[in-house]
């Protein structure tokens, strides 16, 4: 007589997959974003580190880079916006293409995708963040400058 030893369980949150060809290209492009983002705060920064930004009041090179950044941080953010709709919208293809093949849909699937999803959202909304707040320093900035 075979006696069962105890019952098997998973732990479905510590599963994981390969990332997609797709989703290292997404991470690509938000990679390129950061580099952007720096790149602008590092060449505002070089002509006026930080908390010194008084000194070049009345240096207009200084005025236009500063809002040529901002302006320049405020399309990356729309940029990123944009990459993580078509991110997610492929995905999203890509998933029901799978749901269609296999002539099922389960609870798991549709928490996987829901993870899945929150998971590139939430990376995408911390680059913005990022790219936020530095255009918001930059604005700082610019408010901050004596007029001449």
């Amino acid at each position: 007589m075979l006696q069962e030893s105890g019952s098997t369980s998973w732990d479905f949150r510590a599963m994981t997959t390969e990332p997609s060809a797709g989703f290292k290209m997404y991470l690509l492009f938000l990679l390129v974003v950061c580099v952007a983002t720096c790149t602008k705060l590092v060449r505002v920064w070089r002509m006026a580190p930080p908390f010194r930004a008084v000194r070049q009041g009345g240096n207009p090179d200084y005025v236009t880079l500063l809002g040529s950044s901002a302006a320049s941080l405020k399309r990356w953010i729309s940029f990123t916006y944009l990459g993580w709709g078509i991110f997610a919208s492929m995905s999203l293809y890509d998933l029901c293409n799978r749901l269609l093949d296999q002539k099922r849909v389960g609870d798991l699937l549709v928490v996987f995708l829901i993870r899945d999803f929150s998971t590139a959202l939430t990376m995408a909304l911390f680059v913005v963040l990022f790219a936020f707040s530095v255009r918001w320093h930059v604005c700082e900035r610019i408010e901050h400058l004596p007029k001449s």
